[in-house]
């Protein structure tokens, strides 16, 4: 969507990108709103990928090189944080029993490693600062606001909100409160060094981006920087 409104479909009303901001903030609430009604992990991180999606939009309606480059950057990290906690769910599953929330628990106890790495995977969803989510959430909300469009730049902050009370349930059910059964069901999972291994890598390069996103936002800016360069009606 970017490349095609940005270098194919140009010179599209203006009403068309009010539009679509406002069906972006339609699909960050409906998203988020689904992920924090749910329990199972596999809804909630499926519901926030819509919520994200929203954000995506977002970037498109904005219709500038500025916003184009936030969408990408934004997108290159919703890849990795995403990719980080499905795993993470899946680990949490063979060791706990369940996807459901309210059946499982202690895992920061048995399993601190697991623990620290959905806090970076989870904390980069939401953008909360230093992580590289801040800078994805940060840019576009600056384009929103030097837009003039402090309604979709607030909404957005709204948003990061309600995603942060949905990482913080996984947390306090998954992680802090003993397991309903006891912690005897907490099983070793066979196998699990190559998911370990990969969720390790991504935490990092989480890690990197948020501490050092200077290269990261140059690249997007530069690859961006000819959209939308004939301007918007």
């Amino acid at each position: 969507m970017l490349r095609l409104m940005g270098e194919v479909f140009i010179g599209q009303p203006i009403v068309f990108y009010e539009a679509l901001g406002w069906i972006a903030f339609a699909t960050k609430v409906s998203g988020v709103l689904g992920a924090a009604y749910h329990w199972d992990l596999r809804r909630i991180l499926a519901f926030h990928i819509v919520s994200q999606i929203g954000y995506l939009l977002l970037a498109v309606a904005l219709a500038s090189p500025a916003g184009g480059a936030a969408g990408l950057f934004f997108m290159i990290l919703n890849i990795l944080a995403k990719a980080s906690l499905f795993l993470i769910a899946v680990i949490m599953w063979r060791t706990a029993g369940h996807f459901d929330l309210r059946r499982i628990g202690g895992l920061y106890p048995a399993r601190p490693l697991l623990a620290i790495l959905f806090l970076v995977a989870g904390l980069s969803l939401v953008g909360i600062p230093p992580s590289s989510g801040f800078w994805g959430k940060f840019l576009l909300v600056q384009e929103s606001f030097s837009q003039g469009r402090y309604a979709w730049g607030g909404l957005a902050l709204a948003v990061g909100l309600l995603t942060l009370y949905s990482m913080v349930k996984i947390w306090l059910e998954g992680f802090w409160k003993p397991h309903p059964r006891g912690a005897v069901l907490l099983a070793p999972v066979r196998h699990a060094g190559p998911a370990y291994a990969t969720v390790v890598v991504l935490a990092l390069l989480l890690l990197v981006m948020g501490l050092f996103p200077e290269s990261l936002i140059q690249y997007t800016n530069s690859a961006t920087s000819m959209l939308w360069a004939r301007g918007v009606p």
